[in-house]
């Protein structure tokens, strides 16, 4: 009895073990990045997303009719506001879900409001709308991969829905970490989380915004393959028309960006009241494969809002505060 006894103990104690190194693995070996501030005086609304393009930064900042703020990192100097608030022809208008195609040159902007994906060209450094579709269940967000889109509720059947170029729906995929909550809205928000895919091919990927959860898939055929999975998924918060955070809720996956390459994110880790009860900003981007491979991390010197990636020049570009303004900030890695 003993012996059997103390065989059970030592399995729970391996359990917990492992379960630990696997949540830390990714905070283990960082690499410092230090970072310096960029002059830039042209940053005039509330910057919350960032892309980088050739030789561009495209700063979301909406303000006035305009959207976006283009810089050149070159000489630091902002070359253009563009992308027009309104309903005309290639213009937007509402909360706005930025996503960017390297390989295809395209900027992708989801209107939340009106469900309307529009597909613009940048190749010549201006914005050139080539396609707009039309979603008609006006999914939360919705990025694109090579053969589908890809939107988040919050749906009553599965956590993610396909779509084809035309906005039918194609499939549904995923459950989430508490399926035992009923509520369609309750169950995405507590799980809501950063989307992001590889628009060049079949990827995608989803970090949860209130846990550790993060989860990535394949798409072959209209169908969906789990990959990797990390994390528990626990959410110490409770939703009432709103989510309202526990102070021990764990901030989990703040922003993301994607390359052909890599999936990267960005890790709060930290509870709510650790982070004064902020629900964004964090320190570490963890780097990914498409496939869920863990890459590498980096631990920033400062907190970023949001970032984007030069992969050629080992650059991460990051939004940070500065004397109480939002800033653009560069870190060599």
């Amino acid at each position: 009895m003993r012996t059997g006894s103390l065989i059970i103990i030592l399995l729970i104690i391996f359990q917990i073990s492992c379960t630990k190194q696997k949540q830390n693995v990714f905070l283990s070996d960082m690499k410092y990045v230090s970072g310096e501030l960029i002059n830039v005086d042209c940053l005039i609304g509330k910057p919350y997303r960032l892309f980088f393009h050739d030789t561009l930064l495209f700063i979301c900042d909406p303000y006035d009719s305009k959207t976006l703020t283009v810089l050149d990192v070159r000489d630091n100097q902002c070359i253009d506001r563009i992308l027009r608030i309104g309903s005309g022809p290639g213009e937007v208008s509402g909360p706005l879900r930025f996503s960017l195609s390297p390989v295809h040159n395209k900027l992708y902007v989801f209107q939340i409001q009106s469900g309307i994906f529009n597909v613009y060209d940048i190749s010549d450094k201006s914005l050139t709308l080539e396609e707009s579709v039309h979603i008609s269940e006006r999914p939360a967000n919705v990025v694109a991969t090579e053969g589908a889109l890809v939107g988040i509720g919050p749906f009553e059947k599965g956590r993610y829905h396909l779509y084809d170029r035309e906005g039918n729906l194609m499939n549904h995929a995923g459950t989430y970490p508490s399926e035992e909550i009923k509520n369609a809205h309750a169950r995405f928000f507590l799980h809501q989380g950063e989307l992001c895919s590889q628009s060049g091919g079949m990827y995608f990927a989803l970090g949860s915004s209130y846990s550790d959860n993060l989860e990535f898939y394949k798409i072959r055929n209209g169908q969906t393959e789990l990959l990797k999975k990390y994390g528990k998924g626990d959410v110490h918060a409770q939703f009432d028309n709103t989510v309202q955070l526990d102070d021990n809720c764990l901030l989990g996956y703040k922003s993301s960006y994607a390359t052909d390459k890599y999936c990267y994110m960005l890790y709060s880790g930290k509870t709510f009241a650790e982070n004064n009860r902020r629900v964004s900003w964090g320190k570490n981007i963890f780097v990914f494969e498409w496939n869920g491979n863990f890459v590498k991390s980096f631990h920033l010197s400062h907190e970023v809002l949001a970032f984007a990636i030069d992969e050629s020049n080992g650059i991460i570009y990051g939004i940070v505060l500065h004397e109480g303004e939002a800033s653009i900030m560069k870190f060599k890695t």
